[in-house]
């Protein structure tokens, strides 16, 4: 049978020292005492102290004689308290080894406790049958290198606070051997020589006697709560009084308080300059006292101004936002008599999805931080109508400074807004227009000049051979179809162009019936491909009828176009969602849309060209491939948009294509 690793075995023929049924021999013994490690070998189910070399006595604080053939928890009573006797038993009882790389102990001699640290490896000793007989303990104590360790993290968290708040002082108390660490800073505060050695007993000695009483609460304080703060005057030696914060923490070891430390403020200057405003504030309060009363008699005036004025709504506000009066202006800005609205909140006038982000209360916040708030928005009306304001409320203070109300005061500028409205649609539609004619420049120059530049090309050629017949036709038929070409595309052009008519009068119409008739116009192609269309029940709006059948004629004649076999189309309706609308530009959020989507199998496109498509004359395919002028999909957008609407697509390609209008309910 083999041993388990670390375990120790050996003949009763062979030791010197018993260990059990076992020995130690004087060689070993002999190595043993001079190891460089502190080594003890615990025998039996009670763990009887059998071999103990100086260094495990040093670190227990004991004598040979008080620990050498006796229990180990007899000997050493402190250490089964502190958890060692449970996994010294369950070494002994699995054989397993255990390994501690940093174990604080607390040992007793001569009646006082030491705090120390050590790292150990407790081995099991086996019989030739492996029978676990001992335990084999070898330890070092590592209490210096973790202390300076500890205190170097500790010095450097010190010297971080040092440097983060300016014109401050560390020190660090140990309790046990009265060390007193502190900065070079420290005497200076204290008004000592910075050569000086100072002493904790300082902190008593230089305090205000009036304020010695606060220091000693506080420092019973902290030793119940571990938390030390207080503010007091101290006496430099000039006889100068000064006054100091000092802030820290206690560390503690099993529960018991063994450092104190933290830093010490001068804040002589900050409690000169609080002592300075209180005495201004009572040099004030006289003159605040006459004033208040000219400031009464002002507010009458103001009052009854505020009462009559008519463009303006000039209301007074508790710090909840609660209305305290109302004013002519108010009742005619706002709609509310003063004893409809008086004593509700300003959440009265704003619209619920403001209510729902807490508009108004963040405007009273930001006045109540910054003094004054502005914002220009919606509001709504006694009679539920909308009107566009601007609200500047203003915090009133006390004259202690604190806030105890606001004013709030509104002014209508639905006029204004709806002209900024108007002109930014007017500058939109003009820059939209001068990219048109960016594009019809382009169409002039090169989608126009290409059918002139073929029947050029060909009537020149015509003219070198007109006596053959055969090649006279077929320039012919060229020449023909070059003309047709340019005949199409002016058609369309002016097709495009005439969308902007102002004579294009909307009406109430029913999509169902467009559609049927779109259709029916597609009846033989749809035959032709054994094209299967489903389409739900769609909407009856306001519209222009023709140019809805324009728009549904594009969509579906692509769908049928690019097919190339059985094709099936499916026309949906539905109400679009606010996640819709807010991904399509172009739309009012505020308002509602129906979204008509029409989904083909086709051959589809790769959604980077989703935008592109709908651009006058942009192509994705080839016009030998598939006939077209590539003007249907931007009349298509140029439909919707008239409708206040706009039209989105999606595809991939040999997946089909899927184009959604929105237009308005």
């Amino acid at each position: 049978m083999s041993r388990p690793d670390h375990s120790i075995s050996g003949t009763p023929d062979s030791f010197g020292l018993q260990v059990g049924e076992a020995t130690l021999g004087p060689q070993l013994i002999n190595i043993f005492h001079q190891a460089p490690v502190a080594m003890c070998v615990l025998t039996g189910r009670d763990l009887v102290v059998t071999f103990a070399n100086s260094g495990i006595l040093e670190i227990w604080g004991k004598t040979s004689e008080m620990v050498l053939n006796k229990p180990l928890f007899i000997g050493l009573p402190e250490a089964a308290i502190q958890g060692f006797k449970s996994i010294l038993e369950k070494v002994f009882t699995t054989g397993e080894t255990f390994i501690a790389n940093e174990m604080p102990i607390d040992v007793t001699t001569d009646g006082v406790t030491h705090h120390r640290f050590v790292k150990f490896i407790y081995q099991a000793i086996r019989d030739e049958k492996e029978n676990v007989m001992g335990i084999m303990v070898i330890a070092e104590d590592i209490t210096q290198s973790v202390t300076a360790r500890k205190y170097k993290e500790a010095n450097e968290i010190r010297n971080k606070l040092a440097i983060e708040a300016a014109n401050m002082a560390s020190f660090e108390w140990i309790f046990n051997d009265s060390q007193f660490i502190y900065s070079e800073r420290l005497p200076q505060i204290f008004g000592l020589d910075p050569n000086t050695k100072f002493r904790q007993e300082h902190f008593i000695e230089l305090i205000h006697p009036e304020d010695r009483d606060i220091r000693d609460k506080a420092i019973r304080k902290a030793m119940k709560t571990d938390t030390l703060f207080y503010e007091a005057r101290i006496i430099w030696p000039d006889n100068s009084i000064h006054w100091i914060r000092l802030s820290g923490k206690v560390e503690r070891h099993n529960e018991e308080a063994i450092k104190m430390y933290g830093m010490v403020l001068d804040i002589t200057e900050q409690r000169e300059h609080a002592a300075l405003l209180k005495e201004l504030v009572q040099r004030r309060t006289k003159s605040l006292e006459r004033k208040n009363r000219e400031l009464q008699a002002s507010e009458l005036r103001f009052q009854r101004m505020t009462e009559e004025v008519e463009d303006y709504a000039i209301l007074l506000l508790d710090l909840d936002g609660t209305i305290l009066n109302w004013n002519k202006g108010a009742e005619k800005i706002k709609g509310y008599r003063e004893d409809e609205i008086v004593g509700k909140n300003i959440t009265e006038f704003y619209l619920p999805r403001d209510r729902r982000n807490k508009l108004p209360e963040k405007l009273i916040r930001d006045a109540s931080v910054k003094g004054r708030a502005t914002h220009e928005g919606e509001r709504i009306r006694k009679d539920g109508t909308v009107f566009w304001g601007s609200i500047t409320i203003t915090a009133i203070h006390d004259e202690d400074g604190e806030v105890i109300g606001f004013s709030k005061v509104t002014r209508d500028l639905t006029e204004r807004k709806l002209a900024e409205d108007q002109l930014r649609q007017y500058t939109a539609e003009l820059e939209f227009r001068n990219q048109e004619l960016e594009q019809f420049a382009y169409i002039a120059s090169h989608d126009l000049q290409e059918p002139l530049r073929k029947i050029r090309m060909f009537t020149g050629m015509l003219a070198d051979n007109l006596d053959n017949r055969e090649l006279v036709s077929k320039y012919y038929e060229k020449i023909e179809s070059s003309a047709a070409r340019m005949s199409d595309l002016i058609q369309s052009v002016l097709n495009y162009s005439r969308l902007d008519k102002t004579e294009n009068k909307f009406e109430t119409i029913d999509l169902n019936q467009i559609v049927s008739h779109v259709l029916s116009d597609f009846e033989l192609l749809i035959e032709e491909k054994q094209a299967v269309i489903l389409c739900d029940v769609l909407p009856v709006l306001r519209a222009i009828p023709l140019q809805m059948t324009q728009l549904f004629s594009n969509l579906i004649g692509n769908a049928l176009k690019f097919c190339e076999k059985e094709p099936r189309i499916t026309i949906g309706c539905s109400k679009a969602d606010a996640e819709m609308l807010g991904s399509v530009s172009q739309l009012d959020v505020k308002k509602e849309y129906y979204r008509i989507c029409i989904k083909d199998n086709g051959i589809g496109f790769e959604q980077k060209y989703a935008e592109q498509i709908f651009t006058i004359f942009q192509r994705l395919n080839s016009k030998s491939t598939y006939e077209g002028t590539g003007i249907g999909l931007a009349l298509c957008k140029k439909i919707a948009e008239n409708h206040r609407g706009n039209i989105t697509a999606s595809s991939e390609p040999g997946k089909g294509a899927e184009f959604c209008i929105f237009l308005p309910v």
